[in-house]
């Protein structure tokens, strides 16, 4: 249809500039020309018909109405293949659907990092390429001076680039000088810390998009890179109730502030009247579990305690507790 509609009135306009336009122009100032002057373009483009009261002569017509006739039946045409065109999208509109959830499905959310060469790669590549926030939670109390050497360069660079990153420790991290040094220079850098007395699995998130967890297997040397957004945005939910319940480090001469004490010492409690050993609870705080006995020890001789199940009941009836956290 377009060849066989354009090239005839390419043809028409190209003759109606060279013998038309003026014969046109004249009949338009007369009302009308002889028949037999008009040439064949006129009458194909609609532009001379017979006068109504001299079939030897012909009147013009008004460019307006002589384009909307030739028009018409392309617009008419354009109508239909925009119908069709609207009723195959509505066909194809489950078949989208249904490509959109294979393609989707095919989608590797969770992948399982064996190896701790592996698992570091893969961190490593996620924070060079955070742009907006880094949110990690590290467990266990103080981490180990070489790992803290290898991050602090890496979060320093990080936070040059205008990255948010906000880290939640354990109480226990507060009184660990290599830890303490490296939170002093992320918090000059403008990097949020704040610590509670007990937190979850190590979890490093990067820009809500990606996460990382502890694997199934030997935590040294399994974690899983999670990209599902529900899980993520699950992680990030469970991250923000620790950050709003958690304290803040601001500076140097607050790491071991009287409150942070007595948090830790409550959770020592608390863990040791649901029954909980000493190896148990020390694990739980990020604290060893020589000072967790010694501790323990300490309140037992106050109490005048001759066994763990009296000292657990003296604990829970003493007041020492305090009112239970929501």
């Amino acid at each position: 249809m377009h060849s066989g509609c354009d090239e005839p009135l390419k043809d028409k306009t190209k003759k109606l500039c060279e013998d038309g336009l003026s014969l046109y122009q004249h009949a338009v100032i007369t009302g009308s020309v002889p028949a037999d002057d008009a040439p064949k373009c006129l009458w194909r483009l609609g532009l001379l018909e017979e006068s109504p009261s001299d079939p030897h002569k012909l009147v013009p017509v008004a460019v307006d109405l002589a384009f909307a006739q030739l028009a018409r039946p392309l617009e008419e045409a354009i109508a239909k293949n925009r119908s069709m065109v609207n009723w195959l999208a509505k066909i194809f509109d489950p078949v989208q659907a249904a490509y959109t959830e294979a393609k989707r499905a095919q989608q590797i959310w969770v992948t399982e990092l064996s190896g701790q060469s592996l698992i570091r790669s893969a961190l490593e590549h996620a924070v060079s390429s955070c742009t907006q926030e880094l949110i990690t939670v590290q467990p266990g109390g103080g981490r180990d001076p070489e790992l803290l050497r290898d991050a602090l360069r890496r979060d320093l660079a990080m936070l040059r680039r205008g990255v948010q990153q906000r880290t939640l420790y354990q109480h226990s991290a507060r009184f660990h000088a290599p830890t303490r040094s490296y939170v002093e220079e992320i918090i000059k850098a403008n990097g949020q810390v704040r610590t509670l007395d007990e937190i979850s699995e190590r979890m490093i998130i990067c820009d809500r998009e990606v996460a990382f967890i502890p694997g199934t297997e030997d935590r040294a040397t399994s974690a899983l890179e999670i990209r599902h957004p529900a899980i993520v945005d699950f992680l990030l939910k469970s991250f923000e109730r620790a950050w709003e319940q958690a304290a803040p480090v601001n500076a140097k001469d607050n790491m071991k502030d009287q409150r942070i004490v007595d948090e830790t010492q409550q959770a020592i409690l608390r863990l040791l009247v649901a029954g909980h050993t000493d190896e148990t609870i020390a694990r739980r705080l990020g604290k060893s579990r020589r000072s967790v006995a010694g501790y323990i020890s300490k309140i037992s001789a106050e109490l005048g305690s001759h066994s763990r199940a009296q000292l657990g009941y003296f604990i829970a009836t003493s007041g020492l507790l305090g009112a239970d956290r929501t």
